[in-house]
């Protein structure tokens, strides 16, 4: 169906007005929401949190530094050390209580570290043993951690927030604790837009504060956000921002991370709640807009009216002119309208120049056609060049692409041999670890010989005082056995009144011969081992100094594997350089057969419109054949 100009002035007029609106209503509706978008995720969130992650450092920041005092009071650590007698312990427990009082807390306690003993406000608890119930204090204490801030669910107590501090190289620990419900406190007096809230969780993304408590310590912030906004927002940065589908609703997410504790503040809020203003905006300005149209396509359907009326006029007259067949020479009379005159006489002055026109393009439809049969002719020849260029191109671009994949091969294999080099480089970083390894272990044996070769010596000392000694009792049993002698003469010489004497000498002399072969093989026994112990001391020696040796040309492996990891590490070097290189040149190369093969296309592209070409012009000297003749049909 063909439309009126009045009904396309009505419609143009219409969508225009329509589009305008709508066009305006769209700008200003997304301007509008960057904005709060952009004052949401740049100003409110950040500032939100910042200001209720300072709140929760604070807290964390003050139970810290109560347990650093207590663990590190000097007077506590000394009573500790004394053997922590009971007028101590009295006052630590006054301490203690004054502590919990004065700050608030639940709970304030002080552990020595090596006694493992435990006293809180309420006195001495317990030696604290590896165990289940206490293997806590043992893994924080091994951790060497200073600080450490947890949750924990005391069943009758509810959860409390535990904060400890130790001296990892003296003595002392402490740890206090407070309910979370300050916490709470804090995060439920905050709400965003209608549900928005916030909620605390840990490094690890448990939840540690959150309006439903039912959540605190068991539920992971994975597990509402989702894995991937969870890992988003747990970046320790000052300000992150996830969004996830939370009960098929859209939900925005935003974290800041507190500093001391390790903590994040967690901002959840439905991302309609955020833009609900603007929604309702939308609305009006979609009413607006079609108020506003339904004015202007009144008003466009009395301007069309208007404005057509003197063209329906006009058109009788065009339909009167068209029966004159081509007369050139007729020409429409003046009316009296201004605006329809002006038409009029546009017209007039259309037609003369139409006359002129049209005799002009008589006289040179005669050149057009001597002009379009030597266009056809150069065409043709233009035909024939480029099929010659084309098949050219064809045969470049095909070696290009040989070319490009010898070049990528070559990429491969240099890239290939730098992952080897890596590879041994990582080896030859494995064999000096052992080598060092190795020297340290044989350090050790030279110490423990040159040790052992100590004691042997120490040994062949006291060896050698053995023997002065046995020369000492050899010598006594020597004079026991002269004074034997003498007295068995002095028996004699006395008869029957000695014979009980001499009996007792003989003992005693047999006894002294006795003492004296025991005395030689002890010497004997006592030489040998002192041969042996010299022994054990040179050869002890000798181990010493091969263990330098081995130590020496360890030391030398390690310097040569060094050496050969930086001759490695060049030659990776050197490897990635011509990987580099080569996938620079395999790129050149693609790009270079990329553009050939366009050219190829191009080639193709411009041989068909050669051919085209040469169509054309003779359509052309058909079309100035068919000129003449329309032309020849007006009468000039």
């Amino acid at each position: 169906m063909t439309l009126s100009i009045k009904q396309k002035l009505i419609i143009s007029l219409m969508v225009a007005v329509l589009a305008a609106s709508i066009l305006v209503g769209s700008i200003s509706q997304w301007i509008a929401r960057d904005l709060v978008k952009e004052n949401m995720e740049q100003l409110q969130l950040p500032s939100l949190l910042k200001q209720i992650g300072n709140q929760v450092d604070r807290e964390a920041s003050v139970m810290l530094s109560v347990a650093h005092g207590i663990a590190s009071n000097p007077d506590i650590l000394a009573w500790s050390a004394a053997g922590a007698d009971s007028s101590g312990e009295r006052r630590l427990i006054a301490y203690l209580n004054d502590i919990v009082n004065f700050n608030d807390l639940t709970v304030a306690s002080f552990v020595d570290r090596k006694t493992t003993k435990y006293w809180n406000q309420d006195g001495f608890l317990r030696v604290l043993k590896n165990d289940e119930f206490d293997g806590w204090f043992f893994a924080y204490r091994d951790s060497g951690t200073p600080i450490s801030l947890s949750l924990y669910n005391e069943p009758g107590q509810g959860y409390r927030l535990f904060a400890n501090f130790q001296q990892t190289a003296g003595r002392g620990m402490s740890g206090v604790a407070k309910s979370v419900d300050e916490l709470l406190d804090i995060i439920n007096a905050v709400k965003i837009a209608q549900t928005g809230f916030v909620y605390l969780v840990d490094g690890e993304g448990t939840i540690i504060a959150h309006p439903d408590t039912s959540l605190l310590g068991k539920s992971k912030l994975s597990a509402i956000s989702g894995t991937d906004a969870s890992r988003s927002l747990l970046q320790q940065r000052d300000f992150a921002m996830a969004t996830s589908e939370v009960n098929s609703d859209n939900v925005l997410f935003a974290s800041t991370y507190v500093e001391k504790s390790g903590w994040y503040v967690v901002a959840q809020v439905p991302e309609q709640e955020l833009y609900a203003s603007l929604n309702a905006g939308s609305r009006q300005i979609i009413l607006w807009s079609i108020a506003i149209a339904g004015l202007f396509a009144l008003l466009g359907i009395w301007l069309a009216s208007s404005l057509t009326k003197p063209i329906e006029s006009l058109a009788d007259i065009f339909q009167q002119l068209g029966k004159g067949q081509g007369d050139l020479r007729s020409r429409i009379d003046v009316p009296e309208q201004k605006e329809t005159a002006r038409l009029v006489e546009g017209f007039n002055s259309f037609i003369d120049h139409l006359h002129s026109t049209i005799a002009s393009v008589a006289k040179t439809s005669q050149a057009l056609k001597a002009s379009a049969k030597e266009v056809a002719s150069q065409s043709q020849q233009n035909e024939r060049s480029t099929r010659s260029q084309r098949d050219q191109t064809i045969q470049a671009a095909t070696a290009l692409t040989e070319m490009g994949s010898t070049v990528t091969e070559v990429a491969q294999s240099a890239t290939y041999a730098a992952q080897n080099a890596n590879r041994a480089t990582e080896s030859s970083q494995e064999g000096r670890l052992f080598t060092q390894k190795a020297v340290h272990a044989i350090s050790n044996l030279s110490t423990q010989v040159e040790s052992v070769s100590e004691v042997i010596q120490s040994l062949d000392e006291h060896t050698a005082a053995i023997g002065g000694i046995l020369d000492t009792i050899r010598s006594i049993s020597e004079q026991t056995n002269l004074l034997a002698l003498n007295a068995a003469i002095e028996a004699a010489r006395a008869g029957d009144h000695g014979r009980g004497f001499s009996v007792v000498a003989d003992e005693v002399r047999t006894l002294a011969q006795r003492a004296a072969v025991a005395t030689d093989e002890i010497q004997i026994k006592i030489d040998k081992f002192q041969l042996d112990s010299k022994t054990a001391v040179s050869q002890m020696q000798d181990s010493k100094a091969q263990t330098k040796e081995v130590v020496g040309a360890t030391d030398d492996i390690d310097k040569l594997l060094q050496k050969i990891a930086e001759e490695i590490v060049l030659i990776n070097d050197v490897n990635t350089q011509v990987a580099t290189a080569t996938e620079q040149q395999a790129t050149v190369v693609e790009d270079i057969s990329r553009s050939i093969n366009e050219i190829s296309s191009s080639s193709d592209e411009t041989l068909n419109a050669t051919h085209v070409l040469v169509g054309v012009s003779e359509k052309l000297d058909e079309l100035a054949n068919e000129l003449a003749q329309e032309v020849s049909q007006f009468k000039l």
